[in-house]
């Protein structure tokens, strides 16, 4: 009988043909839609490309003699250095012949920048920092050696690691179609409590609560008769939306099997949330906008809407959501191939199936019972 049960549930919820089509289409949409828009601010943080610094510096500047060293190191760094004795500066940049533009003058320099090239702008002046620091330290150490009067000047030897660009290891960052074709069918699967609404309209219109009490199931196999199909459904259904996104926009997906178990777990927490709300509130809307609710709130601190690793929320608040320990997980096993969230996550997943399917079974008995 729990078996020919769960069939009939699983029959009921593919009735829903345009809610399934839903749950299909929706992520494939609003993946297409974030990818594209965020593709070149998670493109910028990514990495930066090789760029030319244009540069003019007068006849007689003391920084002369160092320029032969200043553009090996900047070529060491992926930054060109090309002069440009005639020309507006502005139209330079703005053509886009230069990333930036370095005025030497006789003691100092001006820097131009364009305000969406910021970080070049920055190592750019870096690199210039460095090499007028070096400069300034030779005028220095020649007037000391002058007023000490030496005849034999020395000067200081040009270091050109000082004039490098030091690297530092940070952690891989994804593309915008990895991260979003990843996050969105996590932000579905906790979706996956809307099945059961056609489940609990046809119990309630043939009275099946009543009819289970003469009947031979116990109350954990009428439990069993909701939440499996539910957790069923939803994941053949986010198995779709993998797929299709998968094979559409390139979505890389590590770990492949580890991350199925995860997206498996996923949708049984929201299968046991969602059968212990349509038990509390005994009303289908209620149900489906609360746990709706409740999915986006713990999207919005979990990085749904706003990759993870730029939010600025306290680290307590995305901690206390389930979907940024899933979201972090699999997007670190994308751009990894491990995840140090991992054993945390698997904790989280499995703490809401058994505390929600406790209480679901819990008020599912007082139900049949009443």
């Amino acid at each position: 009988m729990p078996l020919i049960l769960i069939k009939n549930n699983m029959k009921l919820m593919f009735r829903s043909k345009a809610f399934l089509l839903m749950m299909v289409i929706m992520p494939i949409i609003v993946i297409a839609l974030l990818s594209s828009a965020f593709k070149d601010m998670m493109a910028s943080a990514r990495e930066i490309d090789p760029f030319t610094v244009g540069y003019r510096i007068t006849a007689d500047s003391p920084y002369q003699t160092y320029l032969s060293e200043l553009k090996k190191a900047s070529a060491e760094n992926d930054v060109t250095l090309t002069e440009y004795p005639e020309g507006e500066i502005e139209k330079l940049i703005k053509n886009g012949s230069v990333t930036a533009f370095v005025d030497i003058q006789d003691d100092d320099y001006i820097l131009y920048q364009s305000s969406e090239k910021k970080a070049e702008a920055l190592i750019t002046e870096s690199i210039f920092d460095r090499f007028f620091y070096q400069v300034d330290a030779n005028t220095a150490l020649v007037k000391a050696q002058m007023a000490q009067g030496i005849v034999d000047i020395k000067l200081l030897e040009p270091d050109g690691n000082q004039l490098s660009q030091e690297v530092l290891e940070v952690e891989p960052m994804p593309t915008s179609t990895d991260y979003y074709g990843i996050i969105y069918i996590v932000f579905w699967s906790f979706c996956g409590m809307m099945p059961l609404a056609a489940v609990i309209s046809s119990e309630r219109k043939n009275a099946i609560p009543q009819r289970m009490r003469v009947s031979q199931m116990t109350k954990t196999q009428f439990y069993l008769a909701k939440f499996v199909p539910c957790f069923l459904v939803t994941f053949i259904e986010m198995a779709l939306a993998w797929t299709i996104s998968a094979l559409l926009f390139n979505v890389h997906w590590g770990q492949l099997p580890a991350s199925v178990g995860i997206i498996l777990l996923a949708t049984m927490a929201a299968a046991a949330i969602g059968v212990f709300l349509y038990q509390l509130f005994s009303k289908v809307v209620v149900s489906v906008v609360v746990g709706f609710f409740l999915t986006w709130v713990l999207g919005f601190f979990g990085g749904s809407f706003d990759p993870y690793f730029y939010e600025d929320f306290p680290l307590m608040l995305m901690k206390a959501s389930p979907i940024y320990y899933v979201n972090r997980t699999l997007v670190e096993f994308s751009t990894k191939g491990y995840s140090d969230y991992t054993g945390t996550c698997l904790i989280y997943l499995i703490g809401l199936i058994l505390v929600f399917g406790i209480l679901g079974s819990m008020l599912m008995n007082r139900k049949v019972e009443e």
